[in-house]
């Protein structure tokens, strides 16, 4: 929001105070500035008179112009294809310095000198660019200072307002803060509308709101016999001022009461309403093209502004293209409306088009001033458009406006604050803000103003006296905390110690979103699990996820292609998944990945561990930690996962998430160049259900332990982890086992697979003996060939 001083100063006197002072009380305030602009002046720069334009002799797109300061007749030479005779103009007479420090000399251009230069918007530093030259008003008095004319020198203050104070987009908003920062009386403004007693609203036009709940208040006038044509010239330099780029005069008065007022307007040529003005919601599948050239289509959530016949606006966000302002326009109608600030969020939300407009309605405007604001409007159509304004305005049934009366205790705010604040202060400081303020006894009955929808309670009111007394006034003071702090609670606890155990094995943890893309989310899961957001921020972030590696693959994604490639993620999170009933399922997840380089590149680099035991060992490591016990059995359930490198993870009997590579579809679809392995388990479920492992003591043998290998080829199907497990549970002798060498190939016969497995035996009162070992040896062999068909090689 950008407020021009000179336009400020309009409601509030703000003579002696310094700019930059200003500025900073208002960002104490609540109002942070952004930036304090000047509008740079022009040095030698006055009003003029072209008196003749003639052709260049040597050029044909040049001019030879005679301009007049009232003094003197001076020889130009122009460029610009709009510069005519009889024109007032912005004149830069030898030796002038324009906005930017260009100083103007004498020319000589193809043979015919010039003494100064005709002075465009862009050249005065008002507008970016401009096509030619700037005409002011015809009656603009020649041979005066263009700063006065156009403003220049003026401060421009770039305020940035938070959502909730919508009371501060505008002009009036702002100076009712500078009104009660500095104790300064708002100036009082009038003006006077005189409509056409032989014109009557009701003979041309009508108003009729079927959805009173998305539209509670709308008003319209009937300006008849308009004149387009530029605004006056102090309305262009205030829109010029706050960035607006001036139009003609019907579009710059909506445009220059809106930054004044907050209020937004619109204007529609009266001859393009069929009958009258209908206020409804969208039909489904509506279409109209608004005035930036766009088709948009329409549904039945979306309140239009329509006639007899079709949409002519989108109702608080823009016009339709064929019913706005034409050159040639006659009769208008003017719209003066309240809209419900939600409905307009979404629209401009869905359809992607945030206008001044739209900005204002969703934040909430002063239901009661668009009352005032419709006649306002019509007053200055009538003054500076040369219009008849009909008698009487049309609207709706509205409800007049009842406003909400807040309680407060002084004692209370103090407490809150921690300040010593009167009584009468705080009912000044509120009074001075618009409020309307009762005392008694300690008590503040408090009414707020129709423009102050922020204000729902007393904590409210509190911190509108902080603001305004000064937040730098009240003493720091160290809050009072209790001993006893309430123990975190279990599930963090372990979830924060997982993740130190992540962080100390080279893992960095990632914070996603809880949304994303339903097409992204459908790589990994069915659409029933999906719970899709009815207001989401973009179309990439309309579903909330139901897994949490999803974010950590997209995380991992964005690394390896900004050429990080070793890549150890980690995230705990919530999932949300659909069960049919009023809300989600919540829990919290763990997901995990890695790449395959996911060591760094390094001389010294041992041999290459495979990336699924690397991350088993991982899941291993987190979980022996709570003593539970995981085992894995082949993946059949997780099609986004490789299946011949990913398995389930169990706990007993239950499935409690899963380990494996991504799917070299998936990875390729997704343009991911790297091996990506990813674990995922249900956390919380995991923890919460207290799943226990068979861990307990065992005593182990003080004599050596013996270990013999043993190869065996069998089928390919054959699960090698169902052989090892036989192996180790054979018998007590037996103290463990391990799988160190796979082989297949051409050697061993199409689809065979040879294992070989080394057996550790011991017994806790001896050294055991050959004898005894072969012996246990020869009965696994055998035990081997009878279940799984196994061959010794």
């Amino acid at each position: 929001m950008k407020v021009s001083l000179s336009w400020l100063n309009d409601f509030v006197d703000i003579s002696g105070i310094e700019v930059f002072e200003l500025a900073e009380r208002l960002t104490m305030s609540g109002l942070e500035i952004e930036g304090v602009d000047k509008l740079e002046a022009a040095e030698n720069v006055v009003t003029a008179a072209v008196k003749k334009v003639e052709k260049h002799p040597n050029a044909d797109k040049l001019s030879v112009c005679e301009v007049s300061d009232g003094e003197n007749v001076y020889n130009v030479v122009c460029g610009a294809d709009n510069v005519a005779e009889g024109q007032i103009i912005p004149f830069a007479k030898v030796g002038a310095v324009l906005p930017g420090g260009f100083k103007i000399k004498k020319a000589k251009l193809r043979g015919v000198e010039s003494f100064g230069m005709i002075c465009s918007a862009a050249e005065l530093n008002l507008e970016e660019k401009s096509d030619g030259i700037m005409p002011l008003p015809e009656d603009t008095p020649v041979n005066k200072d263009i700063n006065e004319v156009l403003g220049l020198g003026d401060y421009v203050l770039d305020i940035s307002i938070t959502p909730n104070r919508a009371d501060c987009l505008s002009v009036r908003g702002v100076a009712r803060e500078v009104a009660a920062l500095y104790s300064r009386k708002m100036k009082k403004t009038s003006y006077q509308i005189k409509s056409d007693k032989s014109l009557n609203a009701s003979d041309y036009s009508y108003v009729k709101v079927t959805d009173e709940e998305k539209c509670p208040v709308y008003l319209g006038r009937i300006i008849k016999d308009v004149t387009i044509k530029p605004s006056p010239l102090w309305m262009q330099n205030r829109l010029r001022a706050v960035g607006v780029r001036p139009i003609n005069n019907i579009v710059d008065i909506t445009n220059y009461i809106m930054f004044e007022y907050g209020q937004p307007l619109h204007t529609f040529d009266l001859r393009e309403i069929e009958g009258g003005i209908i206020v409804r919601t969208a039909k489904p599948g509506e279409k109209i093209m608004t005035l930036d050239g766009k088709e948009r289509l329409l549904d039945e959530s979306m309140l239009v502004i329509a006639d007899e016949s079709k949409p002519i606006g989108i109702a608080g966000v823009m016009g339709g293209e064929y019913s706005g302002i034409h050159d040639d326009t006659k009769d208008v109608f003017l719209e003066c409306a309240y809209f419900k600030p939600e409905n307009i969020r979404m629209t401009a939300r869905k359809l992607g088009l945030q206008t001044d407009s739209s900005y204002r309605y969703e934040r909430g405007i002063d239901r009661v001033n668009t009352l005032s604001m419709v006649d306002y409007a019509a007053s200055l159509l009538k003054e500076n458009a040369d219009g008849s304004v009909a008698d009487g305005v049309l609207s709706n049934d509205y409800k007049e406006y009842v406003p909400l009366s807040v309680n407060a205790e002084v004692d209370k705010i103090n407490k809150l604050l921690g300040t010593e604040i009167s009584e009468k202060e705080m009912a000044k400081i509120l009074e001075e803000l618009g409020f309307g303020v009762k005392t008694k006894q300690g008590e503040l009955t408090v009414e707020v103003p129709p423009y102050r929808i922020d204000i729902e309670r007393w904590q409210d009111l509190a911190e509108e006296v902080a603001r305004i007394y000064g937040y730098n006034n009240i003493e720091a003071t160290v809050p009072r905390l209790s001993a006893d702090s309430v123990p975190p609670e279990s599930f963090l606890k372990k979830a924060k110690n997982i993740k130190s155990s992540l962080k100390t094995l080279g893992f960095n943890e990632v914070i996603n979103y809880s949304f994303m893309s339903e097409r992204y989310l459908s790589r990994f899961d069915k659409k029933d699990n999906f719970v899709k957001l009815l207001n989401p921020i973009s179309e990439d972030m309309d579903t909330l996820r139901t897994y949490v590696f999803p974010g950590v693959v997209a995380a991992a994604k964005q690394n390896i292609n900004q050429g990080f490639k070793n890549i150890r993620l980690f995230e705990i999170a919530k999932t949300f998944i659909n069960r049919n009933e009023s809300i989600p399922e919540q829990l919290s997840g763990l997901a995990f990945c890695a790449t395959s380089s996911f060591f760094p590149l390094s001389w010294n680099t041992g041999s290459r561990v495979d990336t699924f035991y690397y991350m088993k060992g991982v899941l291993d490591n987190l979980l022996k930690s709570f003593k539970i016990n995981a085992e894995y059995e082949k993946n059949e359930k997780y099609d986004f996962l490789h299946p011949g490198k990913s398995a389930e993870v169990k706990v007993g009997s239950k499935g409690y998430g899963f380990i494996g590579q991504l799917h070299p579809n998936i990875a390729e679809e997704e343009d991911i160049q790297e091996d990506l392995y990813l674990c995922e388990i249900h956390l919380e479920k995991l923890i919460n259900e207290k799943v226990k492992g068979d861990f307990h003591y065992e005593k182990f043998s003080v004599y050596p332990f013996v270990y013999k290998d043993l190869s065996v080829m069998v089928d390919n199907t054959v699960n090698a982890g169902d052989l090892l497990e036989y192996i180790k549970n054979f018998g007590p002798l037996v103290y463990d086992a391990v799988i160190y060498d796979i082989y297949q190939g051409d050697k061993i016969g199409e689809n065979k697979l040879s294992l070989t497995f080394r057996i550790f035996y011991s017994a806790l009162d001896r050294t055991l003996t050959d004898e005894e070992t072969n012996k246990i040896l020869e009965e696994i062999i055998e035990g081997l060939t009878e279940k799984y068909s196994a061959e010794l090689r």
